[in-house]
């Protein structure tokens, strides 16, 4: 291992080839488990349940669920089923919203922020999750990917659980995980040979494409490229099979359906796609108005998957998702909505523009295909072993998004790191990006920011959400300040840490996972722990779960109680500057 390869792997690097193998032989003391929701209907797998509902025209549903506890998650399910049983319909399948701790050995979850969602403490939690009611799980979040790959990986299939994830999360950080990222991609590695052991009963390896990279592609030809480059990941060099789910930052349904008709023309023969996310960029305070951003997703989600015969189900997303964590009620008011919606579907097939839209997948399809060439040249050019699974994702967890892209991208590449990468078919998130950013720009630039040189700020997110980061960046730059970019998924002691290296006056943070006034408090408590001055401002999703609450509340009078500057708009972190204390 030689030359230019040195700078993503060590020299010491695992073999990946051998610890596939070790999961492989894992797989021998493993029985995948069989559904309520199998038993109901008399196959074996939540794929072979596809294939009958497809056969048989149904056009299935999917929700997000993720309460405070289990235990909280099963008594809603319990109504959810029952109330549902009322209005005559029923869900197919969930995916599972859990705390980012499931990722990490249990003996490591009091080092970490509660989040929301709940935790699979027991063997009877796992087992639960496929046996409470009828709905078959998905467990894609904090699962194979993680530090905790192999254990999650073994309890979920032995649960009844067919499609696990989440290929997409490879990336992800954990809070409070000492390990390294080869620990952790070794892990992954032994879980994807679990999987591919298990190919035979139905296993599946879910991924879902905006938890990972193409969050922040600018391109969709960058997702579609992706996508094909997973896919060879898991089903050419693991020997397991991909599931891909998509589309919670697409707000545009013509541009989400051309995506959804590029990714299945790309699957292999009788491959089920898992979901597809109705969007949860465009849900605003109104939720009056989320009920129409909603019903215009579910139909042209819907009418894609009669076009393709996908066997995906539609994800719906709730009216409140933008104000908190929806109740159980909020999410069968949802569900009425889409089954109502799936009632007309098959009679507006006709009267849609077909031709324009595959006309744009097909653009997709084309730029896609140029992108994962690149991808496999450029990693073959590196000296990367492309049948060695370890040496693959290592790399790429090492490059980054933005520097595969813009190196491999098919639009036009930036020639210095002053300019961007510009899309040949721009993604909603980027559209929205650079709308956001004009104005943000345009505010900073005539603020007029008094003492520039005394402001040393550290710019980061708790989880993996960075859009906002970016903006703050890009609005501070155009100011003629340049902060420390600590990335995201920062640990508190990180942020502590950056602060005191840059003599920082303030440390801006953006949280979207429903533990503002945990991840606060840790925070204070380390900023103490290193005798600093430095202001904390927080904005994004400022809730947290509480005692007594079955959702997460609101905490931004007590985060400021604390003395914790929230941050809701441009014009608060503009006045924070303005206060910000210098060193």
């Amino acid at each position: 291992m030689t030359g230019k390869l040195e700078a993503y792997l060590p020299q010491d690097c695992p073999d990946g080839l051998a610890l596939l193998e070790e999961g492989r032989r894992l797989g021998d003391d493993v029985t995948v488990g069989r559904s309520l929701l199998c038993e109901t209907h008399g196959v074996r797998s939540e794929v072979a349940y596809k294939k009958k509902m497809v056969e048989e025209g149904r056009l299935m549903t999917s929700l997000n669920i993720g309460m405070k506890t289990w235990a909280d998650t099963a008594r809603a399910f319990e109504k959810i089923w029952a109330e549902t049983e009322r209005r005559g319909f029923r869900i197919d399948r969930y995916q599972m919203q859990m705390d980012r701790r499931m990722g990490l050995p249990p003996e490591l979850w009091d080092r970490a922020a509660k989040e929301t969602g709940p935790m699979l403490e027991t063997k009877e939690d796992w087992y639960a999750t496929a046996h409470t009611v009828p709905i078959q799980p998905q467990l894609g979040d904090m699962m194979i990917g993680s530090p905790m790959s192999v254990s999650n990986a073994r309890n979920a299939l032995e649960a009844g659980v067919n499609y696990i994830g989440n290929m997409s999360q490879f990336a992800w950080k954990y809070p409070g995980w000492p390990g390294d990222d080869v620990e952790q991609m070794a892990e992954m590695v032994k879980a994807l040979g679990l999987m591919a052991s298990k190919r035979d009963d139905d296993a599946m390896m879910q991924s879902y494409l905006e938890d990972g990279y193409p969050a922040t592609f600018k391109d969709y030809c960058s997702y579609i490229g992706w996508a094909l480059f997973e896919r060879y990941l898991i089903d050419d060099v693991i020997g397991a099979r991909l599931s891909i789910a998509y589309g919670g930052l697409t707000h545009n349904p013509v541009s989400k359906t051309a995506v959804i008709l590029a990714l299945e023309k790309i699957k292999p023969e009788g491959t089920y796609n898992s979901f597809y996310h109705c969007n949860t960029t465009a849900h605003s305070q109104e939720i009056d108005e989320n009920f129409a951003v909603v019903s215009i997703d579910d139909l042209y989600l819907m009418l894609a998957q009669l076009k393709t015969k996908s066997g995906a189900a539609t994800l719906s997303i709730p009216v409140t998702e933008a104000l908190r964590v929806p109740s159980w009620e909020e999410i069968v008011q949802v569900q009425t909505v889409a089954h109502r919606v799936a009632r007309d579907a098959p009679r507006l097939m006709e009267s849609f523009n077909w031709d324009h839209i595959e006309a744009i997948s097909e653009r997709m399809i084309d730029g896609g295909r140029r992108f994962y060439g690149n991808i496999m040249e450029g990693l073959s050019d590196l000296g990367v072993d492309m049948r060695d699974p370890m040496q693959i994702l290592l790399t790429i967890r090492r490059m980054g998004a933005a520097t595969i892209e813009n190196r491999w991208g098919v639009g036009e590449l930036p020639m210095s790191d002053a300019e961007m990468y510009v899309p040949e078919v721009p993604t909603d998130t980027y559209l929205d990006y650079v709308e956001r950013r004009s104005r943000v720009k345009r505010i900073f630039s005539s603020a007029g920011i008094p003492k520039k040189d005394q402001i040393r700020l550290v710019v980061g997110s708790t989880d993996i959400h960075e859009y906002a980061m970016f903006l703050i960046v890009e609005g501070l730059t155009t100011a003629g300040i340049e902060p420390v970019v600590a990335g995201t998924s920062v640990d508190p002691d990180e942020f502590a840490d950056l602060a005191l290296e840059a003599g920082a006056t303030a440390i801006l943070i953006s949280t979207h996972n429903g533990m503002a006034l945990t991840y606060a408090r840790q925070l204070q408590d380390e900023v103490t722990a290193r005798d600093l001055d430095v202001t904390i401002a927080m904005g994004g999703t400022l809730n947290q779960d509480v005692d007594g609450e079955s959702t997460p509340v609101d905490v931004q009078e007590d985060l400021r109680a604390m003395g914790v500057h929230v941050c809701n708009d441009v014009v608060d972190l503009l006045n924070l500057i303005g206060a910000a204390p210098s060193n």
